[in-house]
């Protein structure tokens, strides 16, 4: 009996062995380790691993058939539970969790065009005028919307823009001004003609455009459209992906304007969120301006005048002049001159033939911006040999021509004769022909 005590003991330990692991809560994984509940003294190592071998099978075995595939399936529910959290992850996150957002797309521009009133130098406003009607007029032609001369102000003094525009400043003006292209126009004079410089800025990133010409007064319209043309793309000439690039850069690098009076940096953004970094209602809203160059391009003019001098006294008479003045043009309105000029006087005995030297002073007042004849105001004095001093008051009307010629008449011209023995007073009328050197 006790040689076969030791068998009946494995034999009973085995089917103990095989149950605990379907018994125990804890999961496969967890039961194996424990399976065999005999003490190292009654089973030793290789014992314990057939156990375990035997509680694995038990398990595989044993699994679709009793209460363990509840546990397996609550395991698979629980990893698709795992796989549905893990999805909004993947949904809510980026691929690329350094990659921006992408950008907004820049707002369609229609064709629209600002025109910044020419700038003259040294010739008259007028002229200045006119090269700024031609280029509205020509833009018109080319299919573009020109922006009016009210809303082009507006633009200008919001931006504070300084006068005349340099091509950065004529960009950032067409940027305030919502317009595709903007065009500005310098016009001066060279050796008896007009030169005409135009620039055009794009807010595509082409150019700046530039164009320049030479015109006389009959054909500066011409020239000026022609020059227009040249400068300023065509309407069909638009890179829309090009303008969203700039206008992306320009809103990247926000700054603030720093100076008043000067330009915004390029349509950038303020700290206020004003595009461009113009504000809405400057304080005060004004355009610096440079000072006008006064000085005349040609200095020298030689003028052929004649003139009758009717006399007011009791003794009616009449002299004649006629002669030549050497001009000199301190500024546009400011001229100095020196006459010669042959008289035929009334004398005791008859006509008498003598010379009038007499040295003018002219102020010129203009009419209007908008015209080029002037109203000069004259004081002369001289001596006529064997008589006496002369003095000569004249207003009256110069008309130019053309950019070298002007007719000038003297309306009203009281001339005081001064004689030995009295003074005789006329009144003249004149008309000189003027030609600038």
């Amino acid at each position: 009996m006790r040689r076969w005590l030791p068998l009946l003991v494995l034999i009973l330990a085995a089917p103990a062995a095989a149950q605990s692991p379907a018994e125990g809560e804890g999961g496969a994984g967890l039961a194996a380790p424990g399976a065999p509940e005999s003490g190292p003294g009654e089973s030793g190592p290789e014992e314990a691993g057939e156990a375990a071998e035997g509680g694995e099978a038990g398990e595989t075995a044993e699994a679709p058939e009793g209460g363990e595939a509840p546990e397996g399936a609550e395991a698979a529910e629980g990893a698709e539970a795992a796989e549905g959290a893990e999805a909004p992850e993947a949904t809510e996150a980026p691929e690329g969790e350094g990659e921006p957002a992408e950008a907004v797309p820049a707002p369609a521009l229609p064709p629209r065009v600002i025109v910044i009133d020419a700038a003259p130098y040294g010739v008259e406003p007028v002229v200045g005028q006119h090269v700024t009607r031609r280029m509205r007029a020509t833009a018109a032609e080319m299919g573009y919307e020109v922006v009016e001369p009210a809303e082009t102000i507006a633009a200008a003094q919001r931006l504070r823009m300084p006068y005349p525009p340099s091509p950065a400043d004529l960009w950032r003006v067409t940027y305030v001004a919502q317009s595709r292209r903007g065009a500005f126009a310098r016009v001066w004079a060279h050796q008896g003609r007009y030169v005409v410089e135009v620039s055009v800025a794009s807010l595509d990133g082409t150019g700046p455009f530039f164009a320049r010409g030479t015109a006389g007064a009959e054909d500066l319209h011409e020239v000026v459209g022609r020059l227009t043309r040249e400068a300023l793309p065509a309407v069909e000439t638009w890179d829309a992906e090009a303008y969203a690039g700039v206008v992306r850069g320009q809103s990247a690098t926000p700054q603030a304007v720093t100076q008043p009076t000067g330009p915004a940096p390029d349509g950038a953004p303020t700290e206020s969120g004003e595009a461009g970094g113009v504000p809405t209602n400057p304080d005060p809203p004004q355009i610096t301006r440079r000072r006008r160059d006064n000085r005349p391009t040609r200095r020298f003019d030689i003028a052929l005048q004649v003139e009758g001098a009717i006399g007011t006294t009791s003794d009616n008479f009449f002299n004649f002049l006629a002669g030549a003045r050497l001009g000199l043009r301190i500024t546009n309105t400011i001229h100095l001159g020196l006459n010669l000029a042959y008289a035929n006087l009334r004398g005791r005995d008859g006509r008498a033939s003598n010379l009038l030297p007499m040295l003018q002073v002219e102020n010129r007042i203009r009419l209007s911006s908008r015209t080029d004849i002037t109203v000069p105001l004259r004081f002369g004095i001289g001596y006529l040999p064997f008589n006496g001093p002369v003095v000569r008051l004249a207003a009256g009307l110069n008309i130019p021509l053309s950019g070298r010629v002007e007719l000038a008449f003297d309306i009203l011209a009281p001339t005081f004769w001064v004689l030995p023995d009295r003074t005789a007073v006329s009144l003249d009328l004149a008309a000189e022909v003027i030609f600038r050197l």
